[in-house]
């Protein structure tokens, strides 16, 4: 069997080394063009996550506010009555709250970007601080509420200086007893709340 080598010719090797030149500037075109779209990905990611971390810390500032607000409302009632020396139970000298601010909810994108983190103090402090706004809201809502339903149901004698007084007989009393327990209740659990969600909130 006869087998005959034939020579390779220049433009055999022209067009060899034509393709491979080619193609090495095909794969590093495309190489680069991979990296840029990684790049940009990863921006566009970092932009992503900023924008959630913005959008968190803003409502963090919302419910730190609005702790501090409902907190401060009770606080000063019980200064005035102590400076006043009113004495008595503070359905009597605390003052229902006029305004109240909306409620604050994290998304579940928040939650995952601030997870992603990997900072389980931050992770942990952060959590649950929605509902607990949401929760002492709910709670000065009531609270209000509930002071004005019983004061409404008392017969004042005298009005001085923004303050009414009146005598209240034995049967009146014994009605109302309850009423004002749950007031004061709702009043000291809501002073408590906001107390610590406003120190828990600044620290997070």
């Amino acid at each position: 069997q006869l087998q005959a080598v034939m020579p390779l010719t220049r433009e055999f090797w022209s067009g060899a080394i034509g393709t491979v030149v080619g193609g090495g500037i095909t794969f590093l075109a495309q190489s680069r063009g991979f990296r840029e779209q990684r790049k940009q990905r990863a921006e566009d990611r970092l932009r992503g996550q900023l924008g959630l971390a913005y959008s968190m810390f803003f409502k963090m500032m919302r419910i730190h506010s609005d702790f501090h607000g409902v907190y401060r409302h009770i606080e000063d009632c019980f200064e005035k009555a102590a400076r006043e020396k009113l004495g008595g139970s503070p359905w009597q000298f605390v003052l229902p709250l006029a305004n109240f601010a909306d409620a604050v909810h994290f998304s579940p994108d928040e939650m995952s970007m601030l997870l992603g983190l990997k900072d389980m103090q931050a992770f942990n402090a952060v959590m649950d601080m929605d509902v607990r706004h949401n929760a002492v809201l709910d709670a000065a809502r009531v609270m209000s509420a509930e002071r004005r339903a019983l004061t409404e149901r008392l017969k004042a004698d005298e009005f001085e200086g923004g303050r009414l007084s009146g005598v209240m007989d034995a049967k009146t009393q014994l009605l109302l007893k309850p009423k004002m327990i749950e007031v004061d209740s709702v009043i000291m659990q809501t002073r408590d709340d906001a107390k610590s969600g406003t120190e828990d909130s600044y620290a997070a």
